[in-house]
């Protein structure tokens, strides 16, 4: 969303709710079931296939999946910082960057440059409007953040799922990292819809083992996912995606990288094509007590600056 999101959300749920604009349900749910975590972009590691034995049997892998999911839940109600940061939007051949700004009741962000270029004089105003339209209409808001809240309760509920609807290998360890294989489970009964895709995935996750923190995950769909038997629409087989999130500074782990590749048709005719990668960097803390109001304002500061700055303005 260009504009508020609910409270800062951990970087499992930040991700799936930008998916909820797109899709009619229950598409929208497949699509937030197939790309259910989220983190950063992390430095080369070297990766290590073979699986020693001894590791092996040290590590209980559905064990260790499951303290993981579970303690990605937990940190969502410890962690109550608030960020800056850049997000750059890759879609459709073009990139854009915002920068975004937290608060105890959502997030705001700013667009500041479109494919490397500050924002021009024209756009700057449309961004100021669209902004003082988001902080001077209440209802508007109210409504944004109740869907939100609605989509990041869904991604948590896929969460809890998440170790029943899988089986976990461990597949060696990559860096400082174990790495985990996950095929469906054949007996996992889906309760509703959005479960219905876990049927149909196969992927890896990378993992801290000591903080028992989700450093990757990334997977494929295996076959076509059918809603309704069709009639609802479909995912094609072969979507992709990939997810990854890092310590940012002071044990606050965000998304910093999402790439979701998806093909289908949903309710008949409206074609799903989805090739989008969002990249988050340039995390810095805000203080507890920034509203909306000044996170804007700040936005808005920082906008000039860099439009002043360009030589390119126009």
């Amino acid at each position: 969303m260009a504009g508020l999101d609910r409270r800062p959300q951990a970087p499992t749920t930040r991700c799936l709710t930008s998916f909820g604009n797109l899709f009619p349900a229950p598409i929208s749910a497949a699509i937030l079931g197939g790309v259910l975590l989220a983190s950063s972009v992390l430095p080369p590691l070297a990766y290590s296939a073979v699986d020693n034995s001894a590791a092996a049997s040290r590590v209980d892998a559905n064990k260790l999946a499951r303290e993981v999911m579970d303690n990605e839940l937990a940190a969502q109600g410890r962690d109550q910082s608030l960020w800056r940061f850049h997000e750059i939007r890759e879609k459709n051949g073009e990139k854009r960057l915002y920068e975004v700004c937290q608060t105890k009741n959502g997030e705001i962000n700013r667009l500041v440059a479109v494919n490397g270029k500050p924002l021009t004089l024209a756009l700057r105003e449309a961004e100021d409007r669209r902004i003082h339209k988001l902080l001077t209409n209440p209802s508007e808001m109210q409504r944004e953040v109740k869907k939100q809240r609605e989509d990041a309760q869904q991604a948590k509920d896929l969460m809890k799922l998440f170790p029943e609807a899988f089986k976990f290998q461990y597949a060696g360890t990559q860096g400082n990292f174990v790495k985990l294989t996950f095929t469906p489970n054949p007996s996992f009964h889906p309760p509703n819809h959005a479960a219905m895709v876990f049927h149909h995935m196969q992927g890896n996750l990378l993992v801290d083992e000591k903080q028992k923190r989700l450093a990757e995950i990334n997977g494929e769909l295996t076959t076509e996912v059918k809603f309704g038997g069709g009639v609802l629409g479909h995912l094609d087989k072969g979507g992709t995606f990939v997810v990854k999130q890092q310590d940012v500074g002071s044990g606050h782990w965000e998304m910093t990288l999402m790439d979701v590749r998806m093909n289908g048709k949903a309710l008949f005719f409206k074609n799903i094509d989805v090739a989008e990668k969002d990249i988050y960097t340039n995390f810095q803390p805000v203080t507890d007590g920034i509203t909306f109001e000044k996170a804007a304002e700040l936005l808005a500061d920082n906008s000039a600056k860099a439009t002043d700055a360009s030589p390119s303005r126009n």
